[in-house]
């Protein structure tokens, strides 16, 4: 009897499934390919493989060895009794989506600066009013807390809008290529005041909790916008609503919340200037990052049959 492969990644080309298919069967597998989270609550008691990224699935599959999530956090695989079986080796797709994110923050960020939000109100008004006083990326000071790959394919795509430097913020201050210079988190608070543009895509763990609180959004200048596509828990949510709110940045827009889905009856819903999207910015909606992720999973999947050392395996203590 074959060892088994779950996979449940909804709307997986069949090209995509053909090779997972058959690279399983050559390496003495078979890919059980799953179209619904029930379709696999059915199959995963079997599964010594697991690519997904519903958490949940790994509590129900005693026999599993490697859990391949398809997100880049992995939060949720972390938590007490998230496995049945302790001795499970853990990845994920970080890399994956750095392409889809970077689009995202300069998607968001110039819908911010050229006040597309209110030009679209005027318009639904039938009004024809073009005064209003945009800005630019052209000369911006840019700040990107995170290094990581959405950093850096987004420091790429920001260098054609000519900004007047990008530095970067990292846990170690090692130099990055796209970036123009890199500094540790411990010198974030003299780069926070002359920052024009502060875009955040930092990993879920303990050390980030909380890193852009309300005295350090307090001394951004009352005119800089931020952007966070990393993880909600990385802001202090409720001060970002109080500064805000009392006219402090020129705009904000979360994709990553502290709650999610957010309270119907949550303050941040009305808050002035702020552009939420509802954690979209990194879905496996678009072909290149499904691709990219079986690409890595294909990868690791003849590592794994050989012997060898997971190229994206999780250090689980620092949570990334």
């Amino acid at each position: 009897m074959k060892r088994k492969i779950v996979v449940l990644m909804p709307g997986l080309e069949k090209d995509l499934e053909c090779s997972i298919r058959e690279m399983a069967d050559r390496l003495g597998f078979e890919a059980v390919i799953c179209q619904t989270e029930e379709d696999a609550q059915r199959a995963v008691a079997e599964a010594e493989i697991l690519l997904s990224n519903v958490a949940s699935l790994c509590a129900q599959a005693p026999k599993l060895r490697w859990m391949c999530s398809s997100n880049a956090g992995v939060e949720p695989y972390l938590r007490p009794g998230a496995f049945a079986s302790q001795d499970v080796m853990l990845t994920n797709s970080s890399g994956a989506y750095g392409v889809t994110i970077a689009e995202h923050i300069i998607m968001v960020t110039l819908e911010m600066m050229r006040r597309e939000a209110e030009y679209r109100g005027i318009v639904a008004g039938h009004g024809f009013r073009r005064d209003l006083a945009i800005r630019s990326l052209y000369g911006a000071r840019v700040t990107m807390l995170g290094t990581g790959d959405i950093g850096r394919k987004t420091a790429a795509r920001l260098r054609g809008f000519m900004p007047a430097g990008i530095t970067g913020i990292s846990r170690s201050g090692r130099p990055v290529r796209e970036m123009d210079r890199v500094y540790p988190v411990s010198e974030l608070d003299w780069i926070l005041p002359e920052t024009d543009l502060l875009i955040m895509s930092l990993p879920g763990t303990p050390e980030t909790v909380h890193v852009l609180n309300e005295k350090r959004i307090l001394s951004l200048p009352r005119e800089a916008y931020l952007v966070n596509v990393g993880r909600g828990s990385a802001i202090d949510q409720r001060a970002l609503v109080k500064c805000l709110r009392e006219g402090h940045l020129a705009g904000a827009a979360l994709d990553v919340f502290e709650t999610e889905p957010i309270p119907p009856e949550d303050p941040i819903w009305d808050c002035p200037r702020l552009h939420i999207t509802p954690h979209c910015a990194g879905n496996i909606t678009l072909t290149y990052t499904r691709r990219f992720i079986v690409e890595m999973f294909l990868r690791d999947l003849e590592n794994y049959a050989a012997g060898r050392p997971l190229l994206a395996q999780v250090d689980r203590e620092r949570g990334y």
